[in-house]
């Protein structure tokens, strides 16, 4: 696939199982650094990412090769044993099933890095994006009616 053109950007957002606060601020350095090497071993170019006590955010690039589920499945499990393997944290990281994703434009990827970087000040503020930290749903948000079929 060496002449084929893509701009295929992704905001992850996952959660700590039961939502509980496991990653701590003192080693919250190493395990954005094991979510960049882990994203680039699996081809993704990593753009941004932040962690607060219960839950990550991620936003990267990836080739349309890669299959996003097995991508971030992967992702989330290389990080969380490679945690309790080199930090050893007081408490086990796990991270709870399933994640958040959204597809984005290039025009739109300095708006969601601000807001990543910022996620202490949103969490703070309470100025967090319905949409953006969203980690599970009942159904899926598919449009109700009619499917427009191609002509």
């Amino acid at each position: 696939m060496s002449h084929v053109f893509h701009q295929l950007y992704f905001h992850f957002a996952w959660a700590t199982h039961s939502r509980e606060p496991l990653i701590d601020r003192d080693w919250r350095p190493q395990l954005l650094e094991i979510i960049n090497e882990e994203v680039k071993t699996r081809g993704g170019w990593p753009i941004r990412h932040n962690a607060m006590p219960d839950h990550a955010h991620l936003l990267c690039r990836l080739p349309p090769t890669v299959l996003i589920a097995e991508f971030i499945g992967q992702v989330k499990g290389a990080t969380s044993f490679r945690v309790n393997k080199e930090i050893r944290p007081k408490f086990k990281l796990q991270w709870q099933e399933g994640y958040g994703v959204l597809t984005l434009r290039k025009d739109e990827l300095a708006k969601v890095s601000r807001y990543i970087d910022r996620q202490e000040e949103h969490h703070r503020r309470g100025t967090l994006s319905d949409l953006l930290e969203k980690f599970e749903c009942q159904e899926d948000d598919w449009p109700e009616g009619d499917v427009v079929k191609a002509s």
